[in-house]
């Protein structure tokens, strides 16, 4: 049977009809006894704190009850009066975005940070090194770019943990959810690696401010566009995939392990310019467009 993962929060609350295929399944399949344990997780806390709250009084499911016999067969209902947070958003847009990518910051993994921010210091740290022989903007253009990848892989691939269900199922539009966690994303790797070329630009004088900071955000635009698409429209580990084999063909085109055609092609696609940042642009807003309409857990196989 294929991952049961729309019935593993009923499978963990004890709900299902016939828990016995799934139960099956979860014996047998690593990932979804994981995903099983977490959801046992969330109903715990969720049966803990509910268990905190003191029961309603009858007299109020009187009192309801009371409303809906009164109301007249037919009648439409009177719209709710607008809350006064809800003014307050459509006076204040930037102030809901700046919360939606604050909230975005503690759903994103630690490891992500962890790993892309560690790359960024040991790649600085190499470019600082080799900067008296000019070789500082080759390092951060192989460093900086393939962490924004990785990150973004990370951060925005088709979520699997009950959180990712959780988010999804909150009022706000899942493709505004995207767009903000890639927009954290890439903002905090671009922040990191403005500061590591300026902590480096005083020791690489040839290259310069300006010139550090082109080399590696050339290849940063398509590498983070393609291992965005592949990782929300397929699976993190192709985005990643994908995104690698092109930064390799980059390092081989740049040391002359391609023929001059090849070469070409790549450092055209890695070069900052209108052609692709469009094509960038284009394949982001493809994939926020198609990414709420694809099935849930479409990238799950059938066991053999």
């Amino acid at each position: 049977m294929t991952h049961p993962t729309e019935l593993l929060p009923g499978y963990a609350a004890g709900v299902l009809a016939d828990p016995a295929p799934v139960e099956a399944h979860v014996r047998g399949c690593a990932e979804c006894a994981a995903e099983a344990e977490t959801w046992e997780k969330v109903r715990s806390v969720v049966a803990a704190r509910a268990a905190a709250v003191d029961a309603p009084a009858p007299s109020l499911f009187a009192a309801i009850r009371g409303r809906i016999a009164a109301t007249e067969p037919g009648a439409r209902p009177r719209p709710h009066p607008v809350p006064r947070y809800a003014g307050e958003v459509g006076r204040r847009p930037w102030r809901r975005a700046l919360g939606l990518l604050t909230r975005q910051w503690t759903l994103v993994r630690w490891p992500v940070w962890v790993v892309s921010l560690a790359a960024l210091v040991a790649g600085g740290a190499i470019a600082a090194r080799v900067s008296s022989a000019g070789l500082a903007p080759q390092v951060l253009a192989a460093v900086i770019p393939l962490a924004a990848a990785l990150a973004v892989a990370g951060a925005c691939g088709a979520p699997r943990e009950p959180v990712g269900e959780l988010v999804a199922a909150t009022p706000t539009s899942p493709r505004t959810v995207l767009l903000a966690r890639l927009t954290l994303v890439l903002g905090v790797v671009c922040a990191a690696g403005l500061l590591v070329t300026l902590v480096i630009a005083p020791l690489e004088p040839v290259a310069g401010l300006s010139g550090l900071a082109a080399a590696w955000f050339g290849p940063l635009v398509p590498l983070s566009a393609l291992s965005f698409a592949l990782s929300v429209l397929w699976r993190p580990s192709v985005g990643v995939g994908a995104a690698m084999a092109l930064w390799l063909l980059r390092i081989l085109a740049t040391t002359g392990w391609t023929d001059r055609a090849m070469a070409a092609v790549i450092e055209g696609v890695c070069t900052p310019g209108a052609g692709v940042l469009t094509g960038a642009a284009v394949l982001v807003a493809v994939t926020v467009l198609l990414a709420p309409r694809l099935p849930q857990g479409r990238t799950h196989r059938a066991l053999s």
